[in-house]
């Protein structure tokens, strides 16, 4: 039998499988619930051969060696395409072979020890990757005493996630369903996730959704200009995409519009190391005096950033998860009082739509690109204007936030004392000695 320990506080154990610094939906909830006076634990994949530890308000991050880590470029590439050959080889030839749950014996045998120390009240699954180390971690706690509750934090939907073979989609498509079971409460990010969650996790009751919105109270003036980094003058037309680039991101169709609007310009914000990006830079030298690339500004920083520009973009392809999602950005560029131009994926289109906030085109589609860019450009106040204070405070972290506590006072029938409110500040890693 383990003992909880003398603190008073309620204990939750995030598990996720990356860096967790760039992870700004799990850095938010171990922010908030710590506010809320809840005792947080993330536990995070190291990026080094070493572990680390930082905090983040109350929340304290330790990232341990839950996956295998290549340093050298070259000796990633090899390995990340022996994988892949190994997934197609099984899929064709060993149909009936059930693969192994990725990084599950590493994972626990790391985390397993530090959970039965910490002995949680909540184990909160980041994803579905996370969910068959967490689910089991759960299971060990009970058998040691500890009746943790699980919390499944679906982010995407699997049947969607592209780069998954079949047997690998399969087996973790096992694993949600099992674990779905024994979850005390499952989260969603969009109710047209939750449509797609219900019968693909074989649930009754509708997740609760807690949607990933920007963080409002954070929010700091930016200390760049993105106005000044673009070289150009508040009358010039600028319209700003910001986050992950890949070809189904669409920044090609923004890119072919500058040829159609000459006196448009557009910023990407966004890893310049990025395979994608220097496709796109090698592709636009005719404009290459309108397209900016600019590195990534602290999140914090980054409504303020956005705001000078005129036309926040989201020009995704149709994929499964895309139709699904209302993504960060969505609300970033909401609080930055951007009008949104968004292809015509389901979730966010109709939001726009229901809104008023921007123009919607078909996804891949430059003539209805640069239409959509030019209504906006013509009447910005119009979509401005449906940036109410109402509107603004439904799409922000701090009411995700509050039904979030909620959920966790719920199942683990448990309210702490809220702490005096810390910032929203990340301390710089510190190496774990043994």
């Amino acid at each position: 039998m383990i003992s909880p320990g003398l603190n008073s506080s309620p204990k939750a154990l995030h598990i996720v499988l990356n860096g967790v610094m760039e992870d700004s939906r799990v850095l938010k909830c171990a922010w908030s619930l710590g506010n809320a006076g809840w005792e947080v634990l993330v536990i995070g994949s190291s990026p080094h051969s070493h572990r680390d530890t930082f905090t983040i308000g109350y929340a304290k991050i330790d990232r341990l060696s839950v996956k295998v880590v290549v340093k050298q470029e070259a000796a990633a590439k090899v390995l990340r395409a022996l994988r892949y050959y190994k997934r197609r080889f099984e899929a064709e030839f060993l149909p009936l072979k059930k693969p192994a749950v990725p990084n599950l014996r590493k994972g626990l045998s790391e985390i397993l020890p530090v959970a039965l120390n910490f002995a949680p009240d909540v184990v909160h699954a980041h994803d579905y990757t996370a969910l068959p180390i967490a689910g089991s971690i759960v299971e060990s706690l009970r058998k040691a005493g500890v009746k943790a509750a699980l919390v499944y934090d679906a982010h995407e939907y699997v049947p969607g996630v592209g780069h998954l073979q079949k047997p690998l989609r399969d087996m973790y498509t096992a694993e949600e369903r099992k674990y779905s079971s024994a979850a005390k409460a499952i989260l969603s990010v969009s109710e047209g996730m939750s449509d797609l969650l219900i019968p693909h996790l074989g649930i009754k009751n509708r997740p609760d959704i807690v949607a990933n919105d920007p963080l409002v109270e954070g929010q700091m003036a930016s200390k760049r200009n993105l106005r000044n980094d673009c070289g150009i003058g508040a009358d010039v037309a600028l319209m700003v995409y910001s986050g992950a680039v890949a070809p189904q991101r669409g920044i090609a169709t923004a890119v072919e519009a500058l040829r159609k609007l000459p006196s448009l310009h557009l910023a990407l914000i966004a890893n310049p190391a990025n395979k994608t990006v220097q496709n796109l830079v090698a592709g636009a030298e005719d404009v290459s005096e309108r397209f900016h690339v600019l590195p990534y500004v602290p999140n914090a920083e980054l409504v303020s950033y956005l705001s000078s520009a005129d036309i926040g973009l989201i020009p995704i392809h149709h994929r499964l998860n895309h139709e699904i999602s209302l993504i960060t950005k969505f609300g970033e560029y909401m609080q930055a009082r951007l009008p949104i131009v968004v292809s015509d994926v389901k979730t966010m289109s109709e939001e726009v739509i229901r809104l008023g906030n921007g123009e919607v085109f078909t996804a891949e589609n430059t003539e209805e690109f640069v239409s959509a860019v030019s209504k906006v450009l013509d009447n910005p106040k119009k979509y401005r204007d449906a940036y109410t204070p109402e509107r603004l405070a439904e799409r922000s972290w701090e009411r995700q936030a509050e039904h979030l506590v909620e959920i966790y006072n719920r199942i683990s029938n448990k309210v702490p004392q809220a702490r005096e409110h810390m910032r929203f500040e990340i301390t710089e890693p510190e190496k774990i000695q043994h």
